[in-house]
């Protein structure tokens, strides 16, 4: 295992799991923090290219992205959100990559809001 790349399992109640990694790369400081954390759970939202739930982390913006892919894992700095992006999009606010999720991303468009997410070490 990379220090630089860590696994997580990422489970979506009435979806399934993935499996993921947190990548330092993209955001030392805040997947440093995010790891510290782990896991992390909460009450999910359906957005039109995510589904999200809010955290404790409170970090500001490291390396913002102008673009996001399916299966790209992301952190909004001012709502302290960790996002899981089912389809590629511009985000249409600050936001910035912590990892990356492999899977059936489809399969998140059937999410149902309010139910749980949780990330935790692989």
């Amino acid at each position: 295992m990379s220090v630089s790349r860590v696994p997580v399992k990422i489970e979506v109640e009435g979806v399934g799991e993935f499996e993921g990694e947190l990548i330092k790369f993209h955001a030392p400081s805040t997947v440093q923090e995010i790891l510290r954390s782990l896991p992390l759970e909460g009450a999910g939202a359906l957005w039109d290219y995510a589904i999200y739930f809010q955290t404790e982390i409170a970090r500001g913006l490291e390396k913002q992205v102008s673009k996001v892919k399916a299966g790209d894992i992301l952190y909004w700095p001012p709502r302290r959100y960790i996002l899981l992006a089912y389809t590629e999009t511009a985000p249409p606010a600050q936001m910035m990559k912590v990892g990356e999720f492999r899977g059936d991303f489809e399969k998140l468009r059937n999410f149902r809001p309010g139910g749980r997410v949780r990330i935790s070490k692989a």
